[in-house]
């Protein structure tokens, strides 16, 4: 996979070769593994993990857990042939409050309240571009809820690997493949509890998809 992502991104990314990269990291086996491949090719990176107290002390478990990997990723790294630290940002939102302040629903609160705060961040620290861990699984997902929902011709698209400043390089590979890397290179991850809930269209087809 990692040969695979270096190609991958040869060819269709080679505008990120010496971009400072900020990586949109949640702790789960998606965003662990985005890590790991990007650390591992040497690029300049930061880590930024968005905690919005959704889910109690399960959240704040999810931010300790990002810290120790990524102070452990860093504190292995230090060596003399490669000496490459990983910056973190993290940042806590009361999602449940602006939800209700705005009238809005939590997963449009969260999405903006996250992306929000990637831009700021890029401006800010002088970052060159946001990498997200969508992989091609949530393109397919998100075709289908775009279909289920009956939009349009124009709407009937999955996730691009390019919005402007957010790059998304593992759209290249499916949910299979992350989970073998991660089982066969020992990376450690976090489960949230809200993928396993029916309350989110995006959940349940997922859980269709994996039953079959």
């Amino acid at each position: 996979m990692l040969q695979k992502l270096e190609n991958h991104i040869h060819q269709n990314l080679s505008f990120l070769k010496d971009k400072k990269l900020l990586l949109a990291v949640s702790g789960g086996i998606d965003s662990m593994v985005l890590v790991d491949l990007f650390h591992k090719l040497k690029y300049d990176v930061a880590v930024a993990h968005c905690n919005f107290q959704l889910r109690e002390q399960e959240s704040d478990d999810d931010e300790e857990f990002v810290k120790s990997q990524i102070l452990e990723l860093s504190s292995r790294a230090q060596s003399r042939e490669n000496k490459l630290n990983i910056p973190l940002f993290i940042q806590k939102f009361d999602t449940k409050k602006f939800a209700e302040q705005k009238k809005l629903s939590i997963q449009v609160v969260a999405r903006n309240l996250r992306y929000d705060w990637f831009y700021t961040l890029l401006v800010n620290q002088n970052f060159d571009f946001i990498i997200t861990a969508h992989h091609l699984d949530d393109s397919i997902e998100t075709f289908l809820i775009n279909f289920t929902r009956g939009t349009g011709l124009e709407g009937l698209t999955g996730i691009p690997i390019q919005n402007d400043k957010i790059i998304r390089p593992l759209l290249a590979f499916s949910r299979d493949e992350i989970v073998a890397y991660a089982k066969q290179n020992d990376i450690k991850w976090r489960e949230d509890s809200s993928n396993s809930t029916d309350k989110y269209w995006r959940n349940k087809l997922r859980q269709i998809g994996r039953a079959h």
